[in-house]
This record gives C-alpha cells, sequence and structure tokens, in this order.
C-alpha cells in the first residue's frame, strides 16, 4: 500500500504522542515513588559486599552428617549447590565427608566457591599436631585462613593458657612460611577471669605474633560470655580479621538465633571494626534433634542480613 506525505506525516504525529505519553507515565509513576519520610531501608548506606560473605558449614553438620560415606558426600556436595544459588561465594568447611582435598576443590569450582577458611585440628601443647599435611591440604584447596573450631575448654590456669598461646605462635610462624594464616575461635571460656583477674582471650592475644595468629571473632559467644564485641575490636583492631555472625535470643534462654532476629547489633560491631574484617562468616550451631530448625533458613536469611546491611 502507497502512504501518502499527509499520511506519513500523521503517522508520525501519533507515535510521538504515544512515545509523550509513556514518558509522562513514568515520569508519575517515579515522582509517586519519591522518597517518603520513613526510615531508609537496611540496605541504605554501605553494606557489606557478597565477595567478603561466608558461611561456615557446620550450620549443615546434622543434615549433611558427620560421616564419610556416599550419602553424606552426596548431601555436602547438595549444600554447596544450595549456597550457591542462594548467592553465596564463601563457604568455611569444618570436615571434608571423605573428599579428598583435590575432590573437594573440585567441588567448590564446580559450584562457583571459594573456601574463605576452614576449621581443622591443630592440637594444643598437650596432644600436638603435625601442621605439614595440613598445609599442603590446604594449598590444594586455597585457604589461607585456618584453625581449630574451639579453643581447650579444660584450661583453667595462667600457665596453660600461656603453653596454648606459645604452641599457636609457633604453628601460625609455620603456616606464615607457606603463605597461610592461623586463626583462633572464641567460645565463651576463653572470657572467664583467671586467679589474676586476666582471661584466657587477653592472654592469646599477648602471647601470640599479629603476623603469626590472627582471630575470628565469635559475636555469638563473646556476647553470651558477657563480653563487649564492640570495645574487643576497637581495643584488638586488625588482629580480629574474621567474625562468625550468629545472632542471640535473650527471650529463649540466649539461645543461638538466626542472623537478624536476635539481639546483638551488629553494624554496631562492624562499624568500629572499620575496614580490618576480611570475611564476615555466618552460622547457625545445629539444634540437633529440633525439626524445627532449618539450616538453608539460617543460611538464607543471615545472606540477606549481610548483604542488605548498613554501618
Amino acid at each position: 500500500m502507497k502512504v501518502s506525505g499527509s499520511q506519513r506525516a500523521r503517522l508520525r504525529a501519533v507515535l510521538v504522542a504515544a512515545l509523550s505519553a509513556l514518558l509522562f507515565a513514568g515520569l508519575v509513576g517515579t515522582a509517586s515513588a519519591a522518597p517518603s519520610t520513613e526510615a531508609p531501608s537496611a540496605s541504605a548506606g554501605r553494606s557489606i559486599p557478597a565477595s567478603k560473605v561466608s558461611i561456615q558449614l557446620w550450620t549443615f553438620a546434622e543434615y549433611i552428617g558427620l560421616g564419610s560415606d556416599a550419602a553424606t558426600q552426596a548431601r555436602h556436595e547438595e549444600v554447596l549447590r544450595r549456597l550457591s544459588e542462594m548467592g553465596y561465594r564463601n563457604v568455611e568447611p569444618f570436615t571434608l565427608s571423605g573428599f579428598t582435598a583435590e575432590q573437594y576443590a573440585a567441588l567448590l569450582r564446580e559450584y562457583r566457591l571459594k573456601a574463605s577458611g576452614r576449621h581443622v585440628d591443630v592440637g594444643a601443647p598437650e596432644s600436638p599436631v603435625d601442621i605439614t599435611p595440613i598445609l599442603e591440604e590446604n594449598r590444594i584447596l586455597g585457604i589461607g585462613y585456618f584453625g581449630s573450631g574451639s579453643t581447650p575448654r579444660t584450661y583453667t590456669t595462667e600457665a596453660q593458657w600461656t603453653a596454648y598461646a606459645q604452641y599457636l605462635d609457633t604453628l601460625g610462624a609455620q603456616a606464615r612460611t607457606a603463605g597461610q594464616t592461623l586463626m583462633t575461635h572464641n567460645h565463651n571460656w576463653e572470657f572467664a577471669a583467671l586467679g589474676d583477674g586476666r582471661t584466657g582471650f587477653e592472654i592469646l592475644m599477648q602471647h601470640t605474633e599479629p603476623r603469626n595468629v590472627v582471630f575470628q571473632l565469635d559475636l555469638y559467644w563473646a556476647t553470651f560470655a558477657g563480653a563487649d564485641p564492640v570495645q574487643l575490636v576497637e581495643e584488638y583492631g586488625d588482629r580480629i580479621q574474621l567474625f562468625h555472625v550468629k545472632d542471640l535470643n535473650p527471650t529463649l534462654d540466649d539461645r543461638i538465633e538466626i542472623v537478624g532476629r536476635g539481639s546483638i547489633d551488629f553494624p554496631a560491631v562492624f562499624a568500629a571494626a572499620g575496614g580490618s574484617t576480611r570475611y564476615f562468616v555466618v552460622e547457625h550451631d545445629p539444634r540437633f534433634g529440633d525439626p524445627t530448625f532449618d539450616p538453608f533458613e539460617a543460611a538464607r536469611e543471615g545472606f540477606a542480613y549481610l548483604t542488605c546491611t548498613s554501618y
């Protein structure tokens, strides 16, 4: 069909009018979405990038199991896959579930994950370990930070804590020469006062060199013990390079709670730490035998909270 000049002009006019109407509607929509007088959302301001968020896989200990059979390995792999789908880029293993370091490294690559750190038994003065095979596994896995998931709970004297600190410092020096970093993770007993009034945590800080041993501050256990995490990070600065981020529920016997549902003021802690925190590691200790606890829910909410928290 042949279109005349006047018809072409009318078509252009219709198109311009339609485009103008669409633009106007967009502007009206923008105006209606103008900032309200309500408080800004948690995502406003400076937030934690996904590249610095990790999760301690102990959260899934009951789901995965503590064995090394094929079924356990399948569940472990499922957890890695689902965490990747949630947006996690990092995980912190506590077991390889029978996988070799090479096999586990391949799984991490498959699911586009990195091992931000690792909990592995590094022994104590009374039960030392050979750190050489641990360092080799770490190298294969691409792990920089590693350490025991717990300090000895039975220590009650300054001498015991001092000997333990010196033992860790020696291991840390070996790790440093291999390009890795030994970390110490706390529970609540490190903050119990000893005979001279000092705590195991203070002794560990005093008798380890910053270049040999860093600290992974578990914010729940520090708070549970009566310590102030803000004060700790202000006092010790970049010696605390990692957080275990888990919440405390004061209305339910101070139990561990899903991140964001409890009473710990995480933004205040993160702000006090400044830029010294390498990884923010979500964790929720399993509620063994409690069918109402879903570790995947804890992981999902923890990730959402951290990546949408201003501080």
